[in-house]
């Protein structure tokens, strides 16, 4: 149970870290620094998306032989299985390519959001300054 309250704890402080670090790089007055978060979600994606295509490709299957508390044979048995067709591999690649991009979206929209929040500041920036003109 304490486990448990700690884990969740420390994915929320995580959760809200990496949050508040969105918002400080989107805000900085380089609109790439707002990117990067997003940026590094999507290429942790498409590695999630690229092991479905690895580890659907080959079964692989341990044998030992035990006899008397002696290994007599062991060994590794490999086995490509069935070929897919396209509209297979596409019911299980899309789904988890949207749900692992959930978090880049996320991202994504929290740094629209402080962009435009700092475009119409800069903006009304601007006309104050030409009202003092």
């Amino acid at each position: 149970m304490m486990n448990t309250l700690l884990a969740i704890i420390f994915f929320t402080f995580i959760l809200g870290g990496s949050v508040g670090l969105q918002i400080f790089l989107s805000t900085r007055q380089n609109k790439w620094l707002g990117l990067i978060i997003p940026i590094i979600c999507f290429m942790l994606s498409l590695l999630i998306v690229a092991n479905i295509a690895v580890f659907t490709t080959f079964t692989t299957t341990s044998k030992t032989e035990i006899v008397n508390g002696e290994v007599i044979n062991q060994g590794v048995v490999q086995s490509q299985t069935s070929k897919k067709s396209l509209g297979e591999i596409l019911a299980m690649v899309i789904p988890v390519f949207i749900m692992s991009n959930l978090s880049t979206l996320i991202f994504y929209a929290i740094y629209l959001g402080c962009r435009e929040k700092r475009k119409k500041n800069l903006a009304l920036e601007k006309m104050r300054i030409q009202d003092l003109e």
